[in-house]
């Protein structure tokens, strides 16, 4: 009897080891090989190159199958790959695992001062490593409406960074946060920034997959005692795009509607008294001053320069008092009304108070229909309204899914130029 229970104890126990087994998932398997363009980034991974990724992506999309020879490989592979790619290119509808978290950053040969504009690349070298990095690029820099024909874009090898020449003014790369490619750019001994002064929602608008976040560079890459890279790790506050790579194994070539966060809309200081509805007025900028001389000053109390915009301006009480409002005639919407006494604007236009703006050249509002982003006039401001436009807002891509329109303004390419 002692016998049959102990055997059949083992046997509970052996089942239970096997659903556990069976049940347990990690992102990668010893059956599989892991292919990326940079294994630097992932884990475990097999470096093809970006010529080779993007001929698999042509296979794939052609085949609707993950066919391992395209790359030399006679095991089944698992392709770690930019959301951007398995969406708008495969058009995959499985739901797809996710990598772990990285973040955009600007690494650049001399340090970048408050003088500096980000977003202006004309005459300058850019440079990209990875795919991603060059989809990210691409978005960057139809995102600011520049002629592409005046930046000198180049893909550079890692190895290049042991080269002290000047290879670029900045390079845009992707970072799996706590790989062996942020310690390697971390050793570089170039600096890394954020994105200063840059509107992600502009960049969104191609590049729908990335995710608003303000940090410090030394917050990422500061993970260990050694304060001797502070001087190469950017300390200010400022715009650092956070995305996850995608794993896929199999491709089913459908759209589906894709989840993507919630609304963001920057909060003020002082909540805005929507009963009041009388539209009180307030500084732009800093909340807590509360007079117009002090809120239009250049200079703070203290008689210092300030180092931040405000602007004594009328908030809005009703939805009519904004010039955007149900501007976008593609679909039912209320886009462009009055969000706690702010109007909202569409992407692209510059904001300079609680209802004034400024549309005008760089500043124009983007539009899905504008895919030569450089053409000013492609897109109309508010002073030319005719009924027929199609503006770009924050987080539109859920509706816009829904009722059947672009997401995108224009789509990038996944091959080198």
């Amino acid at each position: 009897m002692n016998i049959l229970y102990i055997l059949l104890l083992f046997l509970i126990i052996l089942i239970v080891i096997f659903v556990n087994l069976c049940n347990y998932k990690e992102h990668f398997n010893a059956n599989e090989i892991i292919v990326t363009d940079n294994r630097e980034n992932v884990e475990n991974s097999l470096m093809i190159s970006n010529k080779l990724l993007a001929d698999l992506i042509d296979d794939i999309k052609r085949t609707n199958r993950i066919n391992s020879g395209v790359v030399g490989i006679d095991k089944q592979i698992a392709v770690v790959i930019d959301p951007y790619i398995n969406y708008y290119i495969l058009k995959n509808k499985i739901e797809p695992e996710e990598y772990k978290s990285g973040i955009f950053v600007c690494v650049s040969a001399i340090r970048m001062g408050a003088d500096k504009c980000m977003w202006n690349l004309t005459n300058k070298t850019v440079a990209y490593i990875t795919m991603t990095d060059y989809l990210f690029l691409q978005a960057f820099i139809k995102a600011y409406r520049q002629d592409i024909k005046k930046i000198r874009i180049v893909r550079i090898e890692m190895n290049s960074f042991n080269i002290r020449e000047k290879l670029f003014d900045y390079l845009f790369t992707y970072v799996v946060i706590g790989s062996n490619y942020m310690n390697f750019i971390k050793n570089q001994k170039y600096f890394i920034n954020g994105f200063d002064d840059v509107d992600i929602y502009r960049i969104k608008a191609f590049y729908p997959f990335i995710e608003e976040n303000y940090a410090t560079i030394r917050e990422y890459f500061m993970e260990d005692s050694n304060d001797s890279y502070n001087v190469y790790l950017s300390n200010k506050k400022t715009l650092i795009p956070t995305m996850k790579l995608q794993i896929i194994r199999s491709v089913e070539n459908f759209i589906t509607k894709l989840n993507m966060p919630e609304d963001y809309y920057m909060k003020t200081d002082r909540e805005y008294d929507v009963a009041n509805n009388k539209g009180n007025y307030g500084c732009y900028g800093n909340g807590n001053i509360v007079n117009k001389f002090e809120c239009d000053s250049l200079y703070n109390y203290d008689g210092s320069s300030k180092n931040y915009y405000s602007k004594w301006d009328k908030k809005c009480a009703t939805n009519e008092e904004c010039p955007y409002y149900k501007a976008n005639s593609k679909y039912p919407n209320e886009r462009g009304g009055c969000l706690n006494g702010f109007c909202e604007f569409p992407v692209g236009v510059k904001r300079i108070g609680f209802t004034k703006y400024r549309d005008d050249g760089v500043n124009r509002a983007l539009c899905y229909g504008c895919e030569d982003t450089s053409d000013y006039d492609c897109c109309a401001n508010v002073d030319d309204l005719n009924g027929d436009n199609d503006f770009v807002f924050e987080n539109d891509f859920n509706d816009r899914v829904k009722y059947k329109l672009n997401t995108i303004i224009s789509l990038l390419d996944y091959r080198e130029s």
